[in-house]
């Protein structure tokens, strides 16, 4: 499948989306509504753009290469920023957790 910018896109408001969802789901690595939004959108935009065709290849058992429709690429292209923007999040903020706090 070609890289088109509209997959580009649905990764990068996955992402977003999928940061969102993690941090609700894990309250130890919160850090704050404009901080996961930038850490789904970096990472959305990352995937969208290296594994925009890796996501889109659907072999079947018999190794034949089967295009994917219309809804099932967006649903792929979804579920990997969604993927991508939340392994993000929580990296992050199990990088900012464990960082000792600078007193002053």
């Amino acid at each position: 499948m070609a890289w088109t910018e509209i997959n580009l896109m649905i990764q990068i408001i996955a992402g977003i989306l999928g940061a969102h969802a993690a941090a609700t789901a894990v309250k130890d690595h919160h850090f704050g509504f404009w901080g996961h939004s930038l850490a789904g959108m970096i990472a959305g935009a990352l995937s969208g753009y290296f594994l925009q065709g890796i996501v889109s290849t659907v072999v079947r058992g018999d190794g034949a290469v089967v295009q994917p429709g219309a809804v099932d690429n967006f649903v792929l292209q979804a579920l990997a920023g969604a993927v991508v923007g939340a392994i993000a999040m929580l990296l992050i903020g199990m990088i900012k957790q464990i960082r000792p706090e600078k007193s002053s």
